[in-house]
């Protein structure tokens, strides 16, 4: 439903609490002179650092004065209370906003931080995850923090369905602030769609439409009409003047408290740069720095006094707000703590996740018999369905694909309109918004993401997945159909370089089983990362369990990364690495060399966290006799084999049964053999 042009003349809803002209004139005062403030301390931070963006930071001065001054379900005292509106900041280039107001709210946001704006982590150029001062997401590249936000909207309805008649003591609603340049990312909209789809009246978007990008006007790349758009997809949507508090006021309350079972989105529109005349409604205000007498003539324009100063008269507001938030807050909790004593099973999903590694690796049934040919993608879906049996947190996403993947939990019900307590979630074919809506899920810090698709698709979420290792989120990923072996799909659809890519990115664990016993493990490791991402790399062919040992030593042997799966039985000559479905080659390669070891290596990123005594165990510096087998690109082997000892795949594949095309490229036993006795005379010469 289309409200073109809302000015807060609200008699269509004589019920709201407030609504319209929901300001008094000493509250309308006190907010207009925030604002005032908050521009002024914006400036004040952009001309200490010598950098920064003004655009946004400026002209969303009234909106934050709203929220942060007024209508926000929040407490600085308490940052991370659960039923907290999450406040989240698209347009994480405008953080010099974001930190003016939580330092005006009265967050863990000192006058010294403003002082250090783009020069420490508290107050960097685009905010990083901090809940303890109010910083809900690490915004990233523009767009992702609309996914995330209809992520969070998503983990709060699986709370609110456990929750069920109590459900409505939820009160918090996620609000996120984008830009122009938000709305335009395909991700923004990818994600929208769904939250239309899903009717997730849970979550306000505010869109900052000043009609200005760092190129120019926005309509020079885009002329989509925002407002009709999100009225065709199935948002709620408000048209307002983004300088009017009133205004803005009466379309937040209408937004939270008549949602009409849809998600809300309020267009204010803006000017860029308000209130500093040199760049008011000009490109300049993005990214371009005022120079010279500018600084001056603003902060005269603005009435500046002394830099980072807040008057009292502001202090004295927040100061009061902050009293009532903070009765609302211990008022909510006493009535939560109830809720939860009637709902124990909802007060153990809110308590300590329970690590289930060792459960997993020691518990869990043996996986077939040695040489006994093995599906690993259900292997995984066996295992997914236990652990979620023993936890009840697990949110499955995928990109169209839970037939192929198997990454399906539970009953496999879907979440839907009319299903908002199944958590295996149908995102379409929208990778990236699935990865960023993970985030959003991780960052609500309730449920734990399973994301899914295949391995030749990861590069349609990596900005998700690179944000998700930055700020150690503990989402698992589960990637299929992992090498050329899907041969006939032709080369579009072969990863040969998404492993090198994956292993490139810091702090994500990936890791390739050869095995059912090895996806056990791959698992454990997984569910025991809870400040890191997993990539768990599954082909679609069946592969053959490696070798009758131990079921816990090939479990925990993942868990260190790699570890001896056969060895020598004559003196060391000769050491064949391998991962995933080249394993069993080696092992048949062994069985020729009784003086060869084979070290499985399902994860190079854990191996190099192990103990030097470790490593040396597994991989003696004394044998440099090594052939690394993997049927990818080879540069991250280089550490452990010399580059013509990586057999690997360093060019695209082509349409040819899967098995005739690794062949052809050297992934048979009497082609590593060969490779092999070339190795061993050359080191005997």
């Amino acid at each position: 439903m289309l409200f073109m042009d809302c000015l807060g003349n609200c008699e269509d809803c004589a019920d709201l609490a407030r609504c319209g002209e929901c300001l008094s004139p000493k509250e309308l005062a006190a907010l207009r002179e925030a604002a005032r403030v908050s521009r002024l301390l914006v400036l004040d931070m952009v001309e200490a650092a010598g950098s920064g963006h003004l655009a946004m930071a400026l002209d969303c001065a009234e909106i934050g004065a709203i929220l942060f001054g007024k209508l926000l379900r929040c407490d600085g005292t308490l940052p991370s209370w659960l039923d907290r509106d999450r406040f989240v900041l698209s347009a994480g280039h405008a953080s010099a906003f974001l930190y003016a107001w939580l330092h005006l709210a009265g967050f863990p946001m000192a006058r010294e931080d403003l002082q250090k704006f783009r020069r420490c982590e508290a107050t960097a150029g685009h905010p990083g995850h901090d809940p303890r001062r109010g910083v809900e997401i690490t915004a990233g590249p523009l767009g992702q923090g609309i996914a995330n936000a209809v992520g969070l909207a998503l983990a709060r309805k699986l709370l609110g369905s456990r929750l069920e008649e109590d459900a409505d003591l939820l009160k918090g609603r996620i609000i996120c602030l984008a830009g122009d340049g938000c709305i335009q990312e395909g991700v923004a909209l990818e994600a929208l769609v769904l939250a239309g789809l899903w009717r997730l009246d849970n979550i306000i978007l505010i869109y900052d439409c000043n009609g200005i990008t760092l190129d120019g006007p926005s309509l020079a790349s885009n002329a989509v009409d925002s407002a009709a758009l999100l009225d065709a997809i199935g948002w709620q949507v408000q048209v307002v003047d983004g300088h009017d508090l009133d205004a803005l006021g009466g379309a937040l309350e209408r937004a939270r408290m008549l949602p009409m079972g849809l998600p809300q989105a309020i267009v204010a529109r803006t000017v860029a740069g308000m209130g500093v005349p040199a760049i008011e409604g000009s490109p300049r205000a993005h990214g371009c720095p005022i120079v010279g007498e500018e600084w001056a003539r603003a902060r005269q324009a603005l009435r500046g006094g002394r830099k980072f100063f807040v008057p009292a008269a502001i202090r004295r507001h927040f100061a009061a707000i902050s009293q009532l938030r903070d009765r609302e807050r211990r008022s909510w909790q006493d009535l939560f703590r109830e809720a939860l004593d009637r709902r124990p099973a909802v007060a153990q999903l809110l308590g300590r996740e329970k690590c289930l590694d060792q459960w997993l690796r020691s518990t869990f049934p043996k996986i077939g018999d040695e040489g006994k040919m093995v599906d690993l993608r259900s292997v995984s879906s066996s295992v997914l369905r236990a652990v979620d049996e023993k936890t009840g947190r697990l949110v499955s996403l995928s990109a169209d694909l839970f037939h192929s993947t198997k990454t399906a939990i539970g009953d496999g019900k879907q979440f839907a309109i009319d299903g908002m307590d199944a958590r295996n979630v149908q995102c379409g074919i929208r990778e990236h918004a699935m990865g960023a809506m993970a985030n959003g899920i991780a960052y609500d810090g309730i449920f734990r993401p399973i994301v899914s698709t295949f391995l030749v698709f990861s590069d349609y979420l990596r900005p998700a997945m690179r944000i998700a290792a930055m700020e150690g989120l503990p989402i698992i990923y589960v990637f299929t159909h992992d090498s050329i072996a899907i041969g006939q799909d032709g080369a579009t659809h072969q990863p040969v370089e998404m492993l090198p890519s994956l292993r490139a990115i810091p702090g994500l664990d990936v890791v390739r089983p050869a095995d059912g016993e090895e996806v056990v493990g791959a698992y454990a490791l997984a569910l025991a990362n809870v400040a890191r991402p997993t990539a768990i790399i599954l082909p679609r062919q069946e592969l053959p369990t490696s070798c009758d040992g131990p079921d816990a030593a090939r479990r925990d042997g993942v868990a260190l990364g790699a570890y001896v799966v056969k060895k020598e039985q004559l003196p060391l000559q000769a050491v064949l690495l391998a991962t995933g479905s080249e394993l069993h080659l080696a092992m048949e390669v062994a069985n020729f060399y009784p003086s060869c070891r084979v070290v499985s290596f399902p994860c190079l990123e854990a191996f190099a966290r192990q103990t030097v005594e470790w490593q040396e165990s597994v991989l003696p510096k004394t044998c440099r006799r090594r052939l690394s087998i993997e049927a990818a690109g080879p540069m991250p082997w280089l550490r452990h084999v010399a580059e013509e000892n990586a057999i690997s795949i360093g060019e695209f594949g082509e349409c040819a049964d899967g098995k005739e095309l690794l062949a052809r490229r050297g992934f048979s036993v009497a082609a590593i053999r060969h490779r092999l006795e070339n190795l061993l005379a050359t080191a005997s010469s």
